[in-house]
């Protein structure tokens, strides 16, 4: 990969952070925050994709990017009211800007006049046309008829002028005299983080010499000899002299605004008449920065290096030109931090982070994970025998064991991140489908700060598209029907994360009309799901939603119908090794919870035997275990076995029948491992003998075998074997199905 290449790609992130951050603003906006804080976040986000789409030449991109920036700045200087239609054309406006950068990055050009109309509304609002600036105006028959004046044939045309300029009859021609010039004294001191960043001072000075008549001069004096160069040190500044009838402080500071901080500037007035003031601006600014080049090519000369080959303004402007004029005028972004985080977000001043290609992360999380295995094994092999005779060598173990579980959290920190990067999208889909259903949807949004292992939080998208879709359209109802049942007309969906122990759940919930398990069970009969004659439970007939090709939509439509959907929510969350569950109160509405693994990496297991065989089972999923002479185990009417523990009848599944496991031992010589499953219901697993608690490093069987019911992954432990990761939710959700058949 070239340097470009890279330089691309670091700015491709940055684009995908920006979008992020656009997403979180809108919603907030929409939410009625609608203060200057907000406005200023979305417009640096929007000029920070202009600027880097002009450094490297993505017209289209710059190009839109520019006329959405003069909307958002008009806003901010409230010329242009903040509506509801102009915010939900703000929203439409990132959607265009993210195809842009998607088709600069995969280098495939969208259609012409892609957003033009988008552009032209921009435009209309930026000159005041149907923003309701003129509602309540009268309407007035003007007659604007041109008159020629001759001031040739005038002896003396001042006083015409000055007619002219008192004349105000309204519907008369009125001359304004021009604004009076004034003359400021700019200094710019660049730090070495401003061009770290890879902003060009070039790009900044031609955005100043937009504002009037400029002269520039740099200043290269502190300049040492080439033994005492150092490639990364500033030695240069510039005077700019400024002479303007529009621009005042303001807008002169305004022009360093994306750079502020990263350099020194001073802003002072001079007078206009003095010696100093500049005569012929517009020249001596071109022969100022050509002298500067001369002057640089001079100093390489002493060094018998050749100059590089240089450009003046304006030659460098003519070459330019296949870029847009503002995008030659943006000054380049200043790079994001790595963790997309907006500037009020409450991060401390002295933070700092870098970006990191997520495989690097990767590598260094497997490396942990054997350093884990191989502690594990240095332990194995200390017998009672060892630790009596060398208790250095024990203390440098367990020393050893201390160190490598906080290197791995600290890498397992290093993954995480909150879910408000998926959460954050949510608020436009609920606001899309409530616009096509025609119903009023709210969304609440609880625990977005909650963090997960980055590879699940990239699983979640489409799992929770699909659960707030199916919430939206079979969940609430029309606003009539809810003011019938004597509910408010808006409908509610939330969305919320939480930890329990090592799996984070993510919850669903509608106030709609939930499941009507009735009609559920009767298309899953017709389309052949379930057969005639078997009975269901409530919750075994609302998990019918989950199942392929199931639909209860009465009519195809872009949102819902072909049956597809809610089996992918299963599929991808059963991939990464999580679960759904779903619960239903008819007329109430519905929950359904995920529950996704904390990590994909490291676990905390209780490691049983089985059959001469080790299993694991997360630790987090038991209750308690005890020794099954203990128990009165009970048999039901359809066959399957069942314990009662305080009071509760719990499912009971014996291990070794489940996996066609061998055994000889004793019945009341085993276990029992009490474990919860998803809706706090609990579970019984019956195993051979317990040996101990651990740390286990997963690895995916999919990846490397292909998928079994009830198994969610294996691990190595630290003899070398490989023991088998038990999956509680799907041995009770596989043996609940096969006792109802």
């Amino acid at each position: 990969m070239s340097e470009l290449d890279e330089f691309k790609a670091t700015y491709f992130d940055e684009c995908s952070e920006l979008l992020n951050e656009l997403e979180e603003q809108f919603a907030a906006i929409e939410g009625g925050d609608r203060g200057a804080d907000r406005l200023n976040a979305v417009f640096r986000a929007i000029h920070s994709i202009k600027g880097g789409g002009g450094a490297f030449g993505f017209a289209d991109l710059v190009g839109f990017a520019h006329a959405y920036e003069s909307l958002l700045d008009q806003v901010r200087d409230g010329r242009v009211a903040l509506t509801n239609e102009v915010v939900a054309l703000c929203i439409r406006a990132n959607d265009i800007v993210a195809d842009h950068i998607e088709a600069a990055r995969s280098d495939s050009p969208l259609d012409a006049g892609y957003g033009q109309a988008e552009k032209e509304r921009f435009e209309s609002l930026c000159h005041g046309e149907g923003n309701g600036d003129d509602e309540g105006m009268e309407e007035f028959d003007i007659d604007f008829t041109p008159v020629r004046v001759d001031l040739e044939a005038v002896e003396d045309a001042e006083p015409v002028l000055e007619t002219l300029a008192d004349t105000d009859t309204f519907g008369e021609a009125t001359i304004e005299e021009p604004s009076e010039l004034k003359a400021w004294r700019v200094t710019f001191q660049p730090h070495r983080d401003l061009y770290a960043r890879a902003n060009d001072p070039l790009l900044l000075l031609r955005e100043l010499s937009t504002l009037g008549e400029a002269k520039v001069t740099a200043h290269l004096g502190e300049v040492p000899a080439l033994s005492g160069f150092d490639p990364f040190a500033v030695y240069c500044h510039w005077t700019i002299d400024l002479v303007s009838g529009t621009a005042g402080e303001t807008e002169i500071r305004e022009v360093f605004e994306f750079v502020e901080g990263d350099c020194d500037i001073t802003v002072e007035p001079l007078d206009s008449q003095a010696e100093d003031a500049p005569s012929a601006p517009a020249a001596e600014s071109t022969d100022s920065i050509e002298a500067f080049d001369q002057g640089f090519g001079d100093l390489l000369a002493e060094a018998e290096l050749d100059p590089p080959k240089s450009l003046s303004l304006v030659e460098e402007t003519q070459a330019d030109e296949a870029l847009s004029a503002e995008a030659q005028k943006a000054a380049p972004p200043q790079a994001p931090v790595a963790s997309g985080v907006s500037e009020d977000s409450g991060r401390g001043a002295g933070m700092q982070s870098i970006r990191v290609d997520l495989d690097k992360v990767d590598r260094v999380v497997n490396m942990v994970g054997e350093l884990v295995i191989t502690q594990s094994m240095l332990t194995q092999q200390m017998d009672e025998t060892l630790r009596a005779r060398y208790t250095e060598l024990v203390r440098g173990l367990e020393v050893l064991a201390q160190t490598t579980r906080g290197l791995q959290d600290s890498v397992m920190a290093i993954r995480a991140q909150p879910v408000k990067s998926v959460f954050s999208r949510m608020p436009r889909l609920v606001r899309e489908l409530a616009t096509k259903t025609g119903k009023k949807i709210r969304l609440e949004t609880i625990g977005e700060q909650t963090e997960i292992d980055k590879t699940v939080i990239e699983q979640l998208s489409d799992p929770l598209t699909h659960m707030i879709r199916n919430s939206a359209d079979h969940g609430i109802e029309q606003a009539e029907k809810r003011l019938a049942k004597g509910k408010s007309e808006t409908g509610t969906i939330r969305l919320s994360a939480e930890q329990a122990g090592g799996n984070i759940l993510i919850i669903v919930e509608d106030d709609g009309a939930g499941i009507n398990r009735e009609r559920v069970l009767n298309i899953a009969r017709e389309k052949g799901i379930v057969a005639p004659e078997q009975q269901m439970s409530d919750e075994q007939i609302d998990q019918l939603i989950f199942a392929p090709g199931f639909s209860t939509a009465e009519a195809v439509s872009d949102i819902s119908g072909r049956g597809v959907g809610m089996d992918v929510v299963l599929a991808n969350i059963k991939k990464i090794g999580g679960s759904v569950h779903v619960r239903s109160w008819p007329g109430q509405g519905t929950r359904m919870t995920l529950r996704l693994p904390l990590t994909l990496a490291v676990l905390d297991v209780m490691l049983v035997r089985l059959g001469g065989s080790p299993y694991v089972v997360p630790l987090s999923s038991i209750v308690e275990t005890m020794q099954c002479a203990r128990i009165a185990f009970e048999r039901t009417p359809t066959g399957g076995q069942v314990m009662q523990v305080r009071g509760d009848y719990v499912q009971v599944i014996d291990l070794a029948k489940r996996f066609d496991m061998p055994t000889d031992v004793a019945p009341e010589s085993r276990f029992v491992v009490l474990c919860e499953a998803e809706g706090g219901v609990k579970v019984a697993l019956v195993v051979d003998d317990i040996i101990g608690q651990q740390q286990v490093v997963i690895k995916s069987l999919e990846e490397n075998f292909e998928r079994v019911e009830g198994i969610a992954g294996g691990t190595i432990l630290g003899d070398g074997n490989v023991a088998l990761i038990v999956d509680v939710q799907g041995l009770r959700g596989n043996f609940t199905h096969q006792n109802a058949a």
